[in-house]
């Protein structure tokens, strides 16, 4: 679906967005611990906090057989067979929080009239993204890059970026992956600590993350070990310990 999604994407020459979530330690991943695997597309678009700037991207997408959720207007649906059965994958649309954008009200911006009525009322269904907050920083900092491989190719956040998005997420329940995918960009040498240093002096947001993420592997260190041991047995040593010691070199 990654591919079908890629290759949908390329016929918009002008497209700025990047894949990002977990096809990022999937693919990045260099070291010899294996990843589970991600069972999503996570896309941010750079332009997508623009009412509508989505339209044709959204339009292409439904012409080639991803399905609007019904519950989720940022979500598109595509049936994989899987074993012999039929199975419900999606891809979530993205913007990046724009703080001077006073059109933005709230967490989703719509792209795609359906022209379908959900209720008794005038509401129809649409398709919309969803905010990553704050996330420009990743497009104008230049955190991704094109990834080719095979017949893929497109637009894959880097191991810095996806670390800048999972500091806060990884401390938080339900979230027990994060903290083995940033486990992974270390492991496989993916993180410049210097460039998330700058990164983080440049934007007080980042700083602060970045500062909550450190406190969080110094007073919380077995809960990041345990996050990390329910995909990968940690054979010695302390993840936690170690990451926080290149963070602070």
């Amino acid at each position: 679906m990654l591919k079908e999604t890629a290759d949908t994407l390329s016929d918009f020459n002008d497209l700025e967005y990047m894949v990002i979530g977990g096809w990022c330690p999937v693919l990045r991943n260099t070291s010899n611990v294996t990843h589970p695997g991600t069972l999503d597309v996570d896309i941010l678009f750079k332009d997508s906090y623009r009412h509508g700037a989505l339209e044709k991207v959204s339009e292409k997408l439904i012409d080639s057989g991803f399905m609007p959720s019904a519950k989720h207007p940022f979500q598109l649906l595509k049936p994989q067979d899987i074993g012999g059965k039929k199975i419900l994958y999606n891809i979530d649309i993205l913007h990046p929080g724009m703080l001077d954008n006073k059109d933005q009200v709230g967490m989703f911006v719509d792209h795609l009239d359906l022209d379908i009525p959900l209720n008794e009322g005038n509401k129809v269904k649409k398709v919309a993204s969803i905010v990553l907050p704050n996330s420009a920083i990743l497009f104008t900092e230049d955190l991704y890059d094109t990834y080719i491989e095979n017949d893929l190719c497109f637009k894959l956040i880097s191991f810095e970026g996806m670390l800048i998005t999972k500091m806060d997420s990884c401390q938080k329940q339900k979230r027990e992956r994060d903290s083995f995918d940033i486990y992974l960009a270390f492991l496989s040498n993916g993180i410049n600590v210097n460039r998330i240093k700058n990164i983080a002096n440049n934007d007080s947001r980042i700083n602060d993350s970045l500062k909550s993420f450190k406190y969080f592997l110094k007073e919380k260190p077995n809960t990041f070990n345990t996050n990390i041991s329910q995909f990968h047995t940690i054979s010695k040593g302390s993840p936690a310990r170690e990451i926080l010691e290149k963070l602070n070199a």
